[in-house]
Formats: structure tokens, sequence, C-alpha cells
């Protein structure tokens, strides 16, 4: 694997692990902090992803 592979697998493993992340999880930091966990892991997850369809070769 070459570099850029390697930081594109690390941000799939990234990604991978945020999706694992429970509302048990959440709901293990104070209340006033919860929707804002909430709102930036699926923000981190959405730019993600983005990331990651812009990096797929395009197919015509």
């Amino acid at each position: 694997m070459n570099r850029k592979d390697d930081r594109i697998q690390h941000l799939v493993s990234l990604l991978e692990n945020l999706e694992k992340v429970s509302l048990q999880d959440i709901a293990q930091i104070p209340p006033s902090q919860q929707h804002i966990l909430a709102e930036k892991i699926e923000s981190l997850q959405d730019e993600l992803k983005a990331l990651m369809s812009d990096d797929e070769p395009m197919t015509h």
C-alpha cells in the first residue's frame, strides 16, 4: 500500500469506529454536552463519507 492508501484506510477505520458510538455511550457524558457530541460525531461522519466518495475513481 502507498501512503495515500494508508491514509484512506485510516479514515475508513475512524469512520467505522465513529459509527459504533451508541446512544448509551453518549449517555455517559454530562447531559448538557450530549447533544453537542452527537452533532459533532454526525458531522464528522458526514465529512469523512464525503472525503471518501470524492476519492473514489470516476467511472464512465
